[in-house]
């Protein structure tokens, strides 16, 4: 294999050019290949991968670090550092361009992303920021080639729902637009008045122990921003015309999917009472043995980039059916069955799941690849 990306930075699928993401997606496959044949994968010793985290990780810092060891490279992981605080951002990458040989950023702003690679002279690979998950989106594409075959995702219908407006249901567009996919976005349009109205009275004061009265919570807009919207409508123009993009609070629209996709609704970064307005609002959306009776396919798929909140076994969870047991004892037990996906559908696709999980390494692993030559 040639390699066409070398010295590139990877920071947005749109970015590239479907024929550059197949070409990382054929690497995966290959890289894959060499690791369950036990072929020696160390081809970069003496190079040293930085993983600059401003945000909490698991399968992505997981796969940077075992990607960059398979690889024979030094790994660093920095969390805390002087970075942009006491020491100017520019000022920063010049130092870690003098040391590494590439760069992995997981950090809450992209415009923050954008202007470390104006001062850095090695690839910068995008972890997830609030624009995309670029990573996560070739390790999904890549499960779904192993589902259906490398050509098989042309003319599928592939659906995320649930919460996800500002990254997530845009990155699923992007990697459908790129690839050839019909994408369905299903997610609420509720109102947040509306959900807090719902609540009980407990649960509302509750609710106001952790968010002050008046005060909207983080990222409450379910709907993809226009500005994002408007580059996944042109992708689809420029590449597949023929396929058909669709955002819609309306149930209905998950007929003839072929695969799902969901994320949890309450952000792990906020105390669990704070969840109680979005499952009040994501509840009609959760992925349950019904919604896939309803899209007709005996055949779909559901995939998770996880952490799943697919029951209450975990600190979280228990915290919040113990609060709602006492005057909603009927929402406690919808929440012991899973949140945004029920356990049952979780455990009867986790095959698909943990398989999409690993593909976070050799996806990652790809891109380390085709960025460094």
């Amino acid at each position: 294999m040639t390699a066409p990306l070398k010295g590139r930075n990877f920071l947005a699928l749109e970015d590239f050019t479907p024929e550059e993401i197949n070409y990382l997606l054929d690497l995966a496959h290959e890289v894959k290949r060499e690791r369950y044949e036990g072929i020696d994968q160390r081809r970069y010793n003496g190079k040293n991968l930085l993983m600059l985290f401003e945000m909490g990780s698991t399968r992505t810092r997981c796969a940077f670090e075992t990607s960059g060891c398979d690889l024979g490279m030094g790994t660093t992981y920095l969390s805390n550092s002087h970075f942009g605080k006491k020491e100017t951002i520019k000022d920063s990458m010049r130092v870690f361009s003098g040391m590494y040989a590439a760069i992995a950023y997981r950090g809450p702003s992209h415009a923050q992303l954008l202007e470390m690679v104006k001062d850095c002279t090695i690839p910068v690979i995008n972890g997830y920021t609030n624009h995309q998950h670029p990573t996560q989106m070739l390790a999904d594409a890549m499960t779904l080639q192993e589902i259906w075959g490398r050509d098989g995702l042309a003319g599928k219908t592939f659906c995320f729902i649930g919460r996800g407006g500002e990254v997530n249901s845009f990155s699923y567009a992007v990697m459908c637009a790129m690839l050839g996919m019909n994408f369905v976005y299903v997610t609420s349009f509720m109102e947040f008045e509306e959900a807090l109205s719902k609540l009980t009275p407990s649960q509302r004061e509750m609710y106001h122990k952790y968010v002050p009265e008046g005060t909207m919570p983080n990222h409450w807009e379910s709907r993809m921003p226009a500005e994002k919207r408007a580059i996944v409508e042109a992708l689809y123009a420029k590449y597949h015309p023929e396929c058909s993009f669709i955002e819609t609070d309306d149930l209905d629209a998950v007929k003839g999917v072929d695969a799902f996709a969901t994320e949890n609704w309450g952000f792990f970064t906020d105390p669990a009472p704070a969840w109680l307005p979005g499952i009040v609002r994501f509840r009609p959306y959760q992925v349950n043995k019904e919604l896939l009776e309803r899209t007709g396919n005996p055949d779909v798929v559901v995939l998770h980039m996880l952490p799943a909140t697919h029951n209450c076994d975990h600190e979280a969870g228990k915290e919040l059916a113990d609060i709602v047991a006492p005057d909603d004892p009927e929402l406690a037990e919808f929440l012991h069955k899973g949140f945004e996906v029920t356990d049952e559908v979780f455990e009867q696709q986790a095959k698909h799941i943990f398989r999409e999980a690993e593909n976070r390494q050799h996806t990652i692993k790809a891109v380390l690849q085709a960025v460094l030559g």
